[in-house]
């Protein structure tokens, strides 16, 4: 049976989150796995022993720390780069795995022919209490609306359609996809190039629950507090990701409908904007409202677009 590599990155981690997401690894049904970690806080390292004593029916391996802090980004990269398996997923250290997760997303792989399949999941609490029993029923915009085929590489490269801990991808293709560009997620990056080169796949039931602690380092607008922020940290940051993106793939095929939005949100273009605004429907919306407002509302903004999401 082919191999899964489970690539799992660790930084500061809670060590009760951690233990419930390495039970959760060890009871998968899936026979042939190896987790492969990296942590990624060199001045605060991780307990090995905590690996020994809850990963007692898979085998793993600790990569080699580095000197400095990666992010998550570059430390998932690394991490990339060490997978020898068939098929790899990536990990984070405060989810919880169901234990068909790997089964499941792997004959979907087969199944579908896909380079990539992501799952719909559950949200829990800090305490392990779900408060979402499946996100797609609540939530029903663009990034949860597409399924099994669909080509989603121009509309992910705005908004991420799945998180990294739902994903399972072919080894030699996510390989194929390093170096990851530094202007975003692993997971925006990957699915892009998949939904690119081939077929991406949804499993429309839970296979995770993801954990929503106040503390994760996703989320709508975080660390954004004015129009300057905004400026730097989402559209010229998104700007150069697309910058990327078309380097890799220079024959995109929709490489003129994406540059025109990544350009009219740069440059502040309100008719391209409206013009292109299929693509990401909320933020065109938002960054035609925030030409006419000032600053001291920003604020106000911010609240309103999380939630639009």
């Amino acid at each position: 049976m082919e191999k899964v590599d489970i690539l799992l990155s660790v930084y500061k981690q809670n060590e009760k989150y951690l233990i419930e997401q390495l039970v959760s690894l060890n009871n998968q049904d899936y026979p042939n796995i190896e987790v492969i970690i990296n942590d990624d806080c060199p001045d605060s390292p991780c307990d090995r022993g905590i690996f020994e004593t809850y990963l007692t029916k898979v085998p793993y391996r600790i990569l080699e720390q580095d000197k400095k802090n990666l992010n998550y980004t570059k430390s998932f990269e690394k991490l990339v780069k060490a997978s020898t398996g068939d098929y790899i997923a990536f990990c984070d250290q405060d989810d919880v795995w169901f234990s068909n997760k790997i089964s499941k997303s792997v004959k979907t792989l087969e199944k579908e022919n896909a380079l990539l399949v992501a799952s719909d999941r559950q949200i829990i609490d800090g305490d392990g209490n779900v408060i979402v029993d499946k996100y797609r029923d609540e939530h029903h915009g663009q990034t949860e609306s597409w399924h099994t085929g669909d080509d989603i590489t121009v509309n992910n490269l705005i908004v991420t359609h799945a998180v990294g801990m739902v994903l399972v991808v072919r080894g030699e293709f996510a390989r194929s996809t390093v170096p990851f560009s530094v202007y975003t997620g692993h997971d925006k990056w990957i699915i892009s190039c998949a939904s690119k080169e081939g077929r991406v796949a949804f499993i429309d039931e839970p296979l995770v629950q993801y954990r929503r602690h106040g503390h994760n380092v996703s989320g709508v607008l975080i660390g954004i507090e004015s129009k300057k922020d905004y400026e730097e940290k989402r559209v010229l940051i998104n700007y150069n990701l697309i910058q990327d993106f078309l380097n890799k793939y220079p024959d995109f095929k929709d490489k003129d409908k994406l540059l025109g939005f990544a350009t009219a949100r740069k440059d502040h273009k309100i008719k391209d904007l409206y013009k292109y605004r299929s693509i990401a429907p909320n933020i065109a919306k938002f960054d035609i409202m925030l030409v006419f407002v000032p600053d001291f509302l920003f604020k106000t903004m911010i609240l309103f677009a999380r939630k639009l999401r």
